[in-house]
């Protein structure tokens, strides 16, 4: 999407209406996800995430990880 501004109304309120403008997307950015399990004895897991964004302006890092118990 080119264009990130939104322009929301309420319906309760006529001509109540305001803008939103988003950050714009980099056209050259490379998105990654990657993830894994590992199984463990007595129904135990654990669980990591990575997800990031590359560009020639930007980089987003996040991550996110879980321990399972299942019984």
């Amino acid at each position: 999407m080119s264009d990130a501004a939104l322009t929301p109304a309420f319906e309760a309120l006529p001509g109540a209406s305001f803008i939103i403008n988003g950050a714009r997307r980099v056209k050259d950015a490379a998105l990654i996800s990657a993830g894994a399990e590992l199984r463990l004895a007595n129904g135990i897991s654990l669980l990591v995430k990575f997800d990031g964004e590359f560009s020639s302006h930007t980089r987003t890092y996040a991550g996110t990880g879980a321990v399972r118990r299942v019984w």
